[in-house]
């Protein structure tokens, strides 16, 4: 199973998101900002995020609601340029030189511009998430901000022990997938419990999501204190959350994406 047959139910949204990113790129109003946003998009990634939150959608709407296609699409936008920015941050923080092929943002034009290059894609899409949500649901990205760099600072200050690393992941990678679930999901007019079952959905999806990554990356932290018997565990626990959404296209290929993850 490839990546690309998973998003097949989402590609023409997929195709609108990264029209937007690179609309975003040539109309951010200052040459400038154009500039280093262009630069950072020309190489994307998987789109994980957006994916989530338009398979999430699908899978707790199945056709019934009249849900509104362009608020969807601005809300993978905001969860790309939350991701997008943290990954900005990230590089520079850890002294990156290349990402995606490409040298990263802070090798090409200096850490003070890269920092505020990623200050401003936090900026427009908290813009996005305020236009679309009322303040209880805009207070869930607000939050998910701050728990991401509490977690940063946790892995920062090091001492890490089980406990500690599972809070680390949780903070800084499944929090923001759970969000992206939740919130899809909000905007598809789910109901409560739907929603909680796909906000624990992301939240397991995330935990098994990182736990994999960083024994591909042969992180020492984490071949000390977890297994991949933790990875499946979180996997499995996501799958059971939306056992009992109604079948469909999308619930099935949220399935698939989980083996995806843990299988590559």
């Amino acid at each position: 199973m490839k990546l690309n047959d998973i998003y097949k139910p989402i590609d023409p949204k997929i195709t609108k998101l990264k029209y937007e990113l690179n609309n975003l790129a040539i109309n951010a109003g200052v040459p400038d900002v154009s500039e280093l946003f262009g630069y950072f998009f020309k190489n994307s990634g998987k789109h994980l995020r957006p994916a989530l939150t338009f398979l999430s959608a699908g899978a707790v709407d199945n056709g019934q609601a009249d849900v509104n296609e362009d608020n969807l699409i601005q809300l993978a936008l905001a969860f790309e340029l939350l991701h997008s920015a943290s990954l900005v941050h990230d590089d520079i923080i850890d002294e990156d030189m290349t990402r995606r092929g490409q040298k990263t943002l802070n090798n090409t034009f200096g850490n003070k511009l890269a920092v505020l290059a990623g200050d401003t894609l936090f900026a427009y899409a908290y813009s996005i998430v305020s236009n679309l949500f009322s303040v209880e649901y805009s207070q869930d990205i607000a939050s998910l901000s701050y728990k991401m760099c509490v977690a940063e600072i946790e892995q920062a200050k090091g001492n890490i022990d089980r406990e500690k690393y599972f809070r680390i992941i949780e903070g800084k990678t499944a929090l923001f997938m759970s969000v992206c679930c939740k919130l899809g999901a909000v905007l598809a007019g789910a109901s409560e419990s739907d929603v909680q079952n796909m906000e624990s959905f992301g939240l397991n999806f995330g935990m098994a999501y990182q736990i994999k990554d960083d024994f591909e990356d042969d992180d020492p932290e984490t071949l000390k204190h977890v297994t991949m018997d933790d990875a499946h565990e979180f996997a499995s626990k996501a799958k059971e959350a939306i056992s009992g959404l109604q079948d469909s296209e999308y619930k099935e290929n949220l399935y698939k994406l989980m083996d995806f993850i843990m299988n590559i």
